[in-house]
């Protein structure tokens, strides 16, 4: 595939406005021709064509001058010219309200893990700042609107969005119990849907889900159905969704009212075990040499202590024990060894490629079978997959045709199994290189999952 230089898709925000007026003027010739259906039918209509997903995790957060995602207007027309018709965020649900539903308003934030956590992918813009969640959440849904564009609201608090999050909040929600942080979350969501119902923008969103990944430190299966039934009460209009970790779940953790599943599948991950070997999920003392011996070469000579990875986060709640132990390991990467391993990581790929694209296929058909014997006829997701969490200084990935060929067949195993959205790959958003370097190869696996390509 041709490769594609930075900026090679980059627009001014007169031409973003006027592609915004474009995709504006579309929609209202589409739904004068559909006037005769009923509003009930419009919206079934809408709701399953099908939705190309970028992943914009905390794009909210990510404002001010010179910051990625400042100018939304810009950044959602690049969204559609790459393809995409949906975008997946951290929606702010128990951080916008408080308990009694007031607007927080402006909240501060802050880095990680200071000074060593941004050359991890999807971390590289997290740099602390204020910002009001809530009206940057308003002001995206009004430029989603004009192009056509759905938002798919989820929270990741308990899973990473704490770890940077206002001091006070961050101990009031990491404070509550277990069986109240379902309904707390919920009632948090339907307080951002009312108010983005008052705006007349409630029909951007797509779907919501109360959290991403849901696992126990959320709460009972019995808690997750009664706030799914409150959401589904308040907002009949709106689909709710479970959102798991893989396709492969105990059924008895899934709430029976789901209305939608969305699950991930980070079937290429695994090509990075060449580096990673046991140093990130493993038990090994990071302080003694003899831990990272095998990958010794790759890492600088002035090795940045793991210790001091801990030191950076003192006197705030911990992150999870695998998120310190990758971020050292990234941290430490040489540039100047950065050529030899990307060419390992490009032959270990090359040489799994069946496996890689088994592994998709097969979560897929998982997914399927779990869904019709569970929840049998509601839409799946795909909602973060490929691969994640490497520097972002690697830039093999972005490449190489045999990742990409991965890629794409997974997309088109999602097309033919009839689900109603995919992400191309969880770095898919406008903070990751391949959003500039390489837009042709997001725009490809979209209009493959999408139909347009075989």
């Amino acid at each position: 595939m041709k490769e594609n230089k930075q900026g090679a898709i980059g627009l001014t925000r007169r031409a973003a406005l006027r592609i915004g007026a474009g995709t504006l003027l579309s929609t209202v010739v589409a739904a004068t021709g559909t006037r005769a259906a009923t509003g009930t039918q419009a919206a079934d209509a809408t709701e399953q064509k099908r939705l190309s997903i970028s992943f914009w995790i905390w794009a909210l957060w990510d404002t001010g001058p010179n910051r990625i995602v400042n100018d939304l207007e810009v950044r959602v027309a690049e969204a559609v010219e790459r393809g995409f018709n949906c975008l997946r965020i951290e929606g702010g649900a128990g951080i916008t309200h408080d308990a009694e539903g007031r607007p927080r308003g402006e909240l501060e934030f802050y880095p990680v893990l200071p000074g060593h956590d941004l050359l991890t992918r999807g971390q590289q813009h997290m740099t602390g700042g204020r910002v009001d969640l809530l009206k940057r959440l308003i002001d995206l849904c009004r430029v989603a609107k004009r192009y056509n564009v759905k938002l798919i609201l989820s929270s990741w608090y308990y899973l990473h969005t704490f770890w940077f999050t206002d001091k006070n909040v961050t101990a009031e929600l990491l404070g509550l119990p277990l069986e109240k942080r379902f309904m707390y979350f919920a009632r948090g969501l339907d307080r951002i849907l009312e108010a983005l119902k008052q705006r007349g923008l409630a029909d951007t969103i797509a779907t919501a889900e109360i959290f991403n990944e849901v696992t126990g430190f959320h709460g009972k299966p019995v808690d997750h159905e009664e706030a799914l039934g409150f959401l589904q009460t308040r907002h009949p209009d709106i689909r709710f969704s479970l959102d798991t970790a893989s396709a492969y779940i105990d059924p008895k953790f899934v709430p029976r009212n789901a209305q939608v599943w969305t699950y991930h599948s980070y079937y290429l991950w695994p090509v990075y075990g060449l580096l990673e070997q046991d140093l990130v999920d493993g038990d090994k003392d990071l302080n003694d040499p003899a831990a990272y011996a095998p990958v010794r070469r790759f890492l600088r000579r002035d090795l940045v202590p793991f210790q001091a990875i801990l030191d950076s986060r003192a006197g705030r709640p911990p992150i999870a024990r695998d998120w310190y132990r990758r971020i050292w390991l990234y941290r430490n990467l040489d540039p100047n060894a950065m050529p030899e391993l990307e060419r390992l990581l490009q032959e270990s790929l090359e040489k799994r490629i069946d496996e890689f694209k088994q592994s998709a296929t097969k979560a897929v058909k998982h997914a399927v079978k779990l869904r019709d014997e569970v929840l049998p006829g509601i839409p799946l997701i795909l909602g973060e997959g490929a691969s994640y969490c490497a520097d972002h200084r690697l830039r093999w990935e972005e490449r190489s045709d045999a990742y990409w060929e991965v890629v794409e067949h997974a997309a088109r195993a999602y097309r033919e199994h009839g689900f109603w959205g995919a992400v191309a790959r969880t770095n898919s958003g406008p903070e990751d290189p391949v959003w500039h370097e390489y837009p042709e190869r997001l725009r490809r696996v979209n209009v493959v999952f999408l139909g347009e390509k075989p």
